[in-house]
């Protein structure tokens, strides 16, 4: 951001036209654009403006004024990030939204890095892949939304939820009872969240902060309970010594009033499953790393806590009246009725899909270990399936692939019809993220897809990717626009988002 001084311009505060225009470039498109502006104590604050450029400003009104300026540089400690724009013409206008996480001490072999620096960034690029907007935070960001009003929400540290402004400001703060509580401040000493949150009354508010369109806001919390009749052990334990029991993490869907943190409803993953129904097939034994959510938040009280459900977002369906709830480790969507209606009580099944669900799959194949279910104008479902354990693959024949998908489902006939996929690649290889993604339409039509945990796991080098993609046929598209974050294991994107209008 640059302050421009324009009091001596403007002697009655009336409103000018200013003109900021890039000098010099030549290895990218020009960024220029023109504004009327009021003056505000003398000042125009200048927002999009990319880094180490040489900008002119010009403006027309009570007065003239003629000058240039240059902007400073990114912060120290971003990875490289290159663009390619394969196709301009065919791209969707506008800002790219995304949210960057540095787990190299998880993901990556840096044992020297500074415990204290950074870990969670939400960066805008502009059309040419220049990044021209940047908030760090020192810890994890997640699910980031532009919202109506101009500003970014977003769900913080697994436990919280933020509401900020372009220049960084927050404006509201939310938080789960256990980060006000026994977390509240980290290993590194720092306090996570603000002395002044409201407080929800749930566990955590993870991988999802998400305003609804009544204003209520939605997000995923957790609950660990100990679940009893096994009769044979699944994870590897010792038959001899296994008592039967699993403690086991599952989620629950949160809708609360964003004024006073009241809990309007919730819906725990607990009432739709029941594992003992089919071990093999429920993912008992979770992820084994304690580092990750929600296994920090729970296995210090309770070291038998296993990741069950892992739910990674909610979306809502207005007219259908539903919420598509994404568990990643039961390969699963979940829709659930949103409030209570003529058909039946909020929170009741409406249909289940994947390899343990209620539908049939006429064509194609399921998603598994998915992300981000987004629903289309025409009802479809889009999702970023990232493709673990996927049947017939991981091997060096046949390698494990992330994949875009578009499902066409009938609750009431219970069938769903597979309508479109993409395949990602890298460098001509079937790019696989295990983890994290997203998948969202533009409004040209196109689709813009988050490989966001790539990982270094192709070329050594290659952290994440977003693609713009024209899809055509059932199983294809050309990509127009790629962003790539190169900084090797460690560095992730969750998601992304195509923002139109963003510094107008």
């Amino acid at each position: 951001m640059v302050d421009i001084d324009v009091a001596a311009l403007v002697e009655d505060g009336g409103p000018i036209e200013l003109t900021v225009s890039e000098l010099g470039s030549v290895t990218t498109a020009p960024n220029s654009r023109t504004m009327s502006v009021l003056s505000e104590g003398g000042k125009v604050r200048l927002r999009g403006l990319r880094a180490e450029t040489t900008y002119e400003v010009t403006t027309t009104g009570t007065a003239r004024y003629r000058g240039e300026f240059t902007t400073g540089p990114l912060p120290d400690g971003l990875p490289p990030i290159t663009t390619e724009l394969l196709d301009p013409a065919a791209t969707a206008p506008g800002h790219t939204l995304f949210n960057l996480l540095d787990l190299r001490e998880e993901l990556g072999d840096d044992d020297d890095l500074d415990p204290l620096r950074p870990a969670g960034w939400l960066l805008i690029a502009d059309e040419a892949g220049e990044i021209v907007w940047y908030h760090n935070q020192d810890h994890s960001i997640g699910d980031a939304r532009f919202l109506e009003d101009g500003t970014i929400l977003f769900e913080y540290n697994d436990t919280g939820g933020r509401r900020i402004n372009l220049d960084g400001e927050l404006l509201d703060e939310w938080a789960g009872s256990i980060i006000t509580g026994r977390f509240l401040v980290d290993a590194q000493g720092r306090q996570v969240i603000g002395d002044t949150p409201i407080v929800v009354n749930t566990d955590a508010m993870h991988h999802e902060q998400h305003r609804l369109p009544d204003g209520t806001h939605v997000t995923l919390s957790a609950e660990l309970r100990v679940l009893d009749g096994f009769d044979t052990p699944q994870c590897d334990e010792d038959p001899a010594t296994f008592d039967g029991s699993y403690h086991l993490i599952g989620d629950v869907i949160v809708i609360f009033d964003p004024a006073t943190g009241k809990v309007l409803n919730e819906f725990s993953i607990f009432d739709y499953f029941d594992p003992r129904d089919d071990p093999a097939n429920y993912n008992l034994c979770g992820l084994f790393f304690d580092w990750v959510f929600p296994n920090w938040l729970y296995k210090g009280v309770d070291p038998l806590a296993r990741d069950w459900t892992h739910a990674n977002a909610v979306e809502v369906d207005e007219a259908s009246n539903a919420l598509i709830v994404s568990i990643r480790h039961l390969d699963a969507l979940l829709a659930l009725r949103w409030t209570d209606d003529a058909e039946g009580p909020a929170g009741e099944a409406l249909w289940q899909s994947g390899r343990l669900g209620d539908l049939t799959l006429t064509n194609g194949s399921w998603h598994r270990y998915q992300h981000a279910p987004e629903v289309q104008d025409d009802g479809t479902i889009l999702v970023y399936d990232n493709g673990n354990h996927r049947p017939g693959f991981g091997t060096s024949e046949n390698p494990y692939f992330s994949r875009v998908v578009l499902y066409s489902i009938d609750g009431d006939a219970k069938t769903a019809e597979q309508l479109w996929e993409f395949r990602s690649s890298l460098n001509g290889q079937p790019a696989f993220a295990g983890f994290v993604g997203d998948a969202d339409r533009l409004a040209n039509g196109n689709v813009l897809i988050t490989d966001g945990g790539l990982n270094g796991g192709i070329d050594g080098v290659t952290s994440a990717q977003i693609v713009e993609v024209v899809p055509f046929g059932s199983d294809g598209g050309d990509i127009v626009w790629r962003l790539t974050v190169e900084g090797g294991a460690g560095w992730v994107v969750y998601r992304s988002e195509r923002l139109a209008g963003v510094f107008d």
